[in-house]
């Protein structure tokens, strides 16, 4: 079994059940183990951006929460119908009216503007036991358009990224405290390279359609999937699985948006 873990929050329209116990039952980051296909797991707080500060959506603009009644995972703004997550989000690919967007607030609970999702594609050839092409794209009913909503422009296709380059992952997920942060929060983080990634997963799989970042005391967490990896003003990869810990030693891993199977589907589904 594949000793791995997730990033994914999937959370469920559940009244009877409190926000943090949502989070709790679709939590797919697993220590030890990498559970899926509707296998209950309640496992231990282990989600936040670890050693992120809190941001101002004014500065990330294409940053969406992607919400089941609420935030469940993150997602960007491609184009004006258009919205980037990761497949994980969105498997198995639930109707249309169960998740929303929300954009233009740092604020997860109020402010910004909620979008009607009309159409949700999870790449063709997603794995969801390896989350090999762990991408998804979300097609609106109306233009992703307001104050402090913008679009990310996609790295081209074969782009490739040296290692060290500083990039920016933005989000909400649990915080330090183990509670669930309202507002958005970012944090620097360099690329790793390929090779070394490879090496500090063995055995398990990393790649060439995954791009590898974080350090020692930064990284992705729960929550955080599906969210945007960014380089110089463009979005480079997708958070999709990373360490149970949360701690970086090991590197995050994302999906790599300009891997040519990724980056031409895309395309070819959005236009973008």
């Amino acid at each position: 079994m594949k000793a791995f873990v997730v990033l994914a929050l999937c959370v469920a329209a559940v009244a009877a059940l409190t926000d943090e116990e949502v989070w709790l039952q679709y939590n797919r980051r697993m220590p030890g183990a990498y559970h899926t296909k509707g296998v209950k797991q309640l496992p231990p707080y282990q989600g936040r951006i670890v050693g992120g500060v809190e941001a101002d959506i004014a500065n990330y603009p294409y940053q969406l929460s992607l919400r089941r009644a609420q935030h469940s995972c993150g997602a960007s703004v491609i184009a004006a119908r258009w919205a980037l997550s990761a497949a994980h989000c969105t498997f198995p690919v639930p109707a249309p009216g169960v998740i929303t967007l929300q954009g233009g607030s740092s604020n997860r609970l109020t402010g910004g503007v909620v979008f009607q999702v009309e159409e949700i594609i999870n790449h063709p050839d997603y794995d969801d036991w390896n989350l090999y092409n762990d991408v998804c794209v979300l097609r609106t009913a109306a233009d992703l358009v307001g104050q402090h909503i913008a679009v990310i422009a996609l790295d081209p296709p074969g782009t490739a990224h040296a290692a060290g380059s500083r990039a920016v992952l933005s989000g909400w997920g649990l915080d330090d405290n183990r509670q669930l942060p309202t507002m958005l929060r970012r944090v620097d983080i360099p690329v790793v390279d390929q090779a070394t990634c490879v090496s500090a997963w063995s055995p398990l799989t990393v790649t060439a359609d995954m791009i590898c970042a974080s350090e020692p005391g930064r990284d992705a967490c729960n929550g955080d999937s599906g969210g945007p990896l960014v380089v110089g003003g463009q979005q480079i990869g997708i958070v999709s699985w990373g360490d149970a810990q949360c701690e970086g030693t090991r590197p995050g891993v994302f999906a790599r948006v300009a891997f040519p199977n990724t980056r031409n589907w895309i395309t070819q589904v959005t236009g973008v």
